[in-house]
């Protein structure tokens, strides 16, 4: 990212509106590449760019930036304030969206996508929404500069269905850093909720019907001799998605944690599930191995791509198969401390400077 020479700053504004969002995978995204950037802008190797966050009012998250700048403008929100005021605000300048979603008339813009979920398992999502994002993707297909998204999976189903990205589409894993460095773990949470550690089984995500939890059930409901709580994290928006219909009594549902919670989880698990029918990357399972815990993971979209051979792979649509995966692991304590040793060090390798440098590139090339 190092600089040649002194340069005149450009003046590049990002779609803040994640900022009035609860933060899920994709926010979680915006927030630290932005860190990485700030970051970069601190050591020095980025002097040339004045980077400000465009937000509407209401915001619920404050990141600390030492030199992006946040600045609230406009009196809208949500969808109306990102398709009428942005691209007012934002006129004749690079705009960067991290979300999936961009004001549909700005030329001048990246957008990330992160999957195409909304068109490949369009049975997890409102119709409404599905609707909007369609409009959305179609639009940003053909207008904007520059795509980013986060795996070759992502790319192949991108181009399958807006062949007019062709050209102008990046791959840009995404980075752990987030969870090796200044969360600290709340351990709290165990004794809040009497889970005792190493003796559950966890699982997270937001509860969308893809992410498919419902094997989880399925498999609870079976002749299992699994010894371990099932503990399953993350919160429900039935603005986005459709009900998942889990009914088992044993499965303890946590809802939205903090991050310092989250950590404790991953840290004290016995093993983690990912059992997600659809992911465009799949953050958690690395947010899990980064804490030295096995991950058993299903055979689908982008999963294998980012996991590779640190992870035990099973159907996600085969309870059974979930099950024997699941006993394998609890039988065999060699396989046990190999999945942790792997996963640490596969997890590792994905950084959010390696991120950040990829959209400085896209930036310095649009701008």
């Amino acid at each position: 990212m190092l600089i040649e020479g002194e340069k005149m700053k450009k003046k590049i504004y990002i779609n803040g509106r994640f900022l009035t969002q609860t933060v899920t995978g994709v926010q979680r995204v915006a927030t630290e590449i932005l860190s990485e950037l700030d970051k970069e802008i601190s050591r020095g190797n980025i002097k040339d760019l004045d980077i400000i966050i465009l937000s509407p009012s209401k915001i619920i998250q404050v990141p600390r930036f030492r030199h992006i700048k946040i600045k609230k403008v406009g009196i809208l929100k949500g969808q109306l304030w990102e398709q009428i005021e942005l691209p007012i605000y934002t006129r004749g300048k690079l705009l960067v969206n991290f979300c999936n979603t961009a004001p549909v008339l700005k030329k001048k813009q990246i957008v990330y996508v992160h999957d195409t979920a909304i068109l490949d398992v369009p049975e997890g999502f409102s119709d409404t929404f599905i609707k909007l994002y369609k409009f959305i993707f179609s639009c940003v297909s053909r207008r904007s500069l520059h795509i980013i998204t986060v795996s070759n999976f992502s790319k192949c189903q991108l181009l399958k269905h807006y062949p007019k990205m062709k050209g102008k589409i990046t791959v840009s894993h995404l980075g752990m850093e987030h969870f090796k460095n200044g969360i600290i773990p709340d351990n709290s949470v165990l004794e809040k909720n009497n889970i005792k550690s190493k003796q559950f089984i966890l699982a997270v995500s937001s509860a969308n019907p893809n992410k498919n939890f419902q094997v989880i059930d399925d498999m609870l409901s079976m002749n299992n001799k699994i010894n371990k709580d099932i503990v399953i994290v993350g919160s429900l928006s039935t603005k986005v998605f459709k009900q998942e219909s889990i009914t088992n009594s044993s499965i303890k549902r946590l809802g939205y944690v903090t991050d310092e919670e989250l950590k404790a989880l991953y840290k004290h698990a016995y093993l983690f599930i990912f059992p997600s029918k659809y992911e465009g990357f799949g953050l958690p399972p690395l947010e899990a191995m980064i804490q030295g815990t096995p991950v058993i993971a299903a055979r689908s979209a982008s999963i294998p791509e980012v996991l590779e051979d640190n992870a035990v792979y099973f159907d996600n649509t085969n309870p059974k198969e979930l099950n024997e995966k699941i006993n394998e692991i609890i039988q065999n304590e060699e396989l046990q401390i190999i999945l942790s040793q792997k996963g640490r060090v596969h997890a590792d390798k994905f950084s959010w400077n390696n991120t950040a440098s990829i959209l400085y590139k896209k930036i310095s090339k649009y701008s």
